[in-house]
């Protein structure tokens, strides 16, 4: 029994430093001085840390390292401007796409609208890769003069958010007993209301859970936003990691690391805050009695 137990501490151990790990190196990197990024043996634990990767995201012109000149500092752009991108097209296409999501997952599973065509056109909308529609996009909005703005981009993570929302939000929505709402509508309630004031109480958990995974999927996306955007008007937190890597100046390892501390920085803090719910909402209806 002791050994059984053991082995399974073991394990477990060894899962937490391999996922773990990467993080780890992630962090450290961002505070190594570039000497100790590129040293050979390898630097595992530094004798000395430093925040000049972080202020070099932030338009710092002093000196950094501890030199007096560092001729590179001015060739990265500063990374406030793509957070705030990020976060706003994140919470509009997040909160729109949930909004949407339960709209459509609702009709379909209690007025069964359109029957299976419709629940089947949506399932094969997640399964086109966003390099098949981004030259499409691309081309309307152009046509349409939103091409660099945030609604092109929003629009665009819209319609990779709203099927996903709707499929995952009708098994929800399947969990329900109908004699509930019925009894929602013999007391007067339109099917409107039934919808908010029952309907949607009880697949809070569910509506959470889509609006996080609907927020780390425009948070992460690359390819669309980059396709869609030219400057820093509208360029988004990936879009901008693709300045660490220049032909004239090799990788910048030390600033890249730092900007994936800071990137990753509101996901954890919001994962933790949603734990429960994020967890409740993925599992409920998964097992039946």
């Amino acid at each position: 029994m002791v050994l059984k137990l053991t082995t399974r501490y073991l394990l477990v151990a060894l899962l937490l430093v391999f996922f773990l790990f990467p993080m780890y190196w992630l962090v450290l990197t961002s505070l190594k001085f570039p000497g100790d990024v590129t040293a050979n043996p390898v630097v595992w634990f530094p004798k000395r840390f430093t925040l000049d990767n972080f202020r070099l995201l932030i338009g710092y012109q002093g000196a950094l390292w501890g030199q007096k000149e560092y001729v590179g500092r001015s060739f990265l752009p500063s990374l406030i401007p793509n957070l705030v991108n990020s976060m706003v097209i994140g919470l509009i296409s997040s909160v729109v796409g949930t909004l949407l999501g339960s709209f459509l997952g609702y009709g379909i599973t209690r007025f069964k609208v359109s029957g299976s065509s419709f629940y089947n056109w949506l399932f094969s909308l997640r399964m086109i890769p966003p390099v098949v529609i981004a030259i499409p996009m691309f081309t309307i909005f152009r046509s349409l003069r939103l091409i660099d703005t945030w609604w092109a981009v929003s629009i665009a993570h819209l319609l990779l958010s709203i099927p996903f929302s709707t499929l995952l939000l009708m098994g929800f929505f399947n969990d329900i007993p109908k004699s509930i709402t019925e009894a929602a509508l013999l007391d007067g309630c339109s099917n409107l209301k039934a919808f908010f004031k029952i309907a949607i109480p009880l697949v809070a958990p569910g509506l959470v859970a889509v609006f996080i995974i609907s927020f780390l999927t425009s948070w992460n996306e690359l390819l669309i936003a980059n396709v869609l955007t030219t400057t820093a008007r509208a360029q988004t937190f990936p879009v901008y990691t693709t300045n660490f890597s220049q032909v004239e100046r090799g990788t910048a390892w030390g600033p890249a690391s730092a900007a994936g501390v800071i990137g990753m920085i509101p996901m954890l803090a919001s994962s933790f805050y949603i734990q429960k719910y994020l967890v409740r909402g993925l599992t409920v209806g998964a097992v039946k009695e």
